[in-house]
């Protein structure tokens, strides 16, 4: 008898605890519902509730935005390409274009038959090898030369020695040239200038556009030789005249995009 009564007492709390929020749910929703000032507050607070959140989240839209920004613009920054201007201390002052270093041009003498084939822009400040290194024979090594110019051009003189500069524009390619003075359309003109070479009986070189108006290291009138700028000339023949002509000098152009 005892057992009956106390199972029956629990199920009695049991059915308490459940119906008796129920039955606060819907009190309190008939008192809303009553209370237009009640139901109005109610509303004014959701209200707030939702403009806090959506200020939030525009908050947190725009910090994405502009961490979004500033990717773009670092990725921007390591975009581009560079080019070597010969005969310059300088870049040319194109907009998004800057130096990346300055210094001495090099390469083979125009007398060896070996040695590097392409024309270097050595930097003012070269770091030394930490090591040394052995070879079969005491002079099995290639040699690199200064450069000198051979034709006299603006303020520049011959056996004066070249400078270089390169540099580095925010476009994504560069392009020398040959033949022309002008960019083709959309391209950006970075400087202008002569083609030159080795002379044609020394050792081959590379064709290189030296600015209009170059510059020459300060105080290199001796004449050391090395790696030689000579003008370039046309022949007729092969190379069709018209459009060329026989003899005449070959102008070059630096372009960017």
């Amino acid at each position: 008898m005892f057992l009956q009564h106390k199972s029956t007492s629990i199920i009695a709390l049991f059915l308490i605890s459940v119906f008796q929020p129920c039955y606060a749910f819907e009190r309190q929703d008939r008192l809303l519902l009553n209370d237009p000032q009640a139901l109005q507050s109610q509303i004014q607070h959701l209200v707030q509730e939702m403009n806090t959140l959506k200020s939030q989240t525009n908050a947190e839209i725009n910090s994405l935005k502009s961490q979004l920004a500033s990717q773009k613009q670092e990725l921007h920054s390591l975009k581009g390409s560079t080019f070597t201007i010969w005969g310059k201390n300088n870049c040319p002052n194109v907009s998004e274009t800057q130096m990346v270093y300055n210094g001495f041009t090099a390469g083979s003498d125009y007398g060896n038959s070996g040695n590097g084939a392409n024309t270097l822009c050595m930097p003012h400040d070269p770091e030394s090898l930490p090591y040394g290194v052995s070879v079969p024979v005491d002079d099995d090594y290639a040699y690199l030369y200064g450069g000198e110019y051979q034709l006299n051009v603006g303020h520049v003189r011959i056996q004066e020695d070249v400078p270089c500069t390169v540099c580095q524009v925010k476009l994504s390619s560069t392009i020398m040239i040959p033949g022309k003075r002008s960019c083709p359309v959309h391209w950006r003109k970075q400087y202008s200038g002569i083609l030159t070479a080795d002379r044609y009986k020394y050792h081959v070189s590379e064709y290189l556009c030296l600015d209009d108006n170059p510059d020459a290291i300060e105080g290199s009138e001796n004449d050391d030789n090395g790696r030689l700028f000579y003008p370039v000339r046309t022949i007729c023949g092969s190379l069709p005249c018209p459009p060329y002509r026989q003899h005449n000098l070959v102008s070059c152009v630096v372009c960017s995009i």
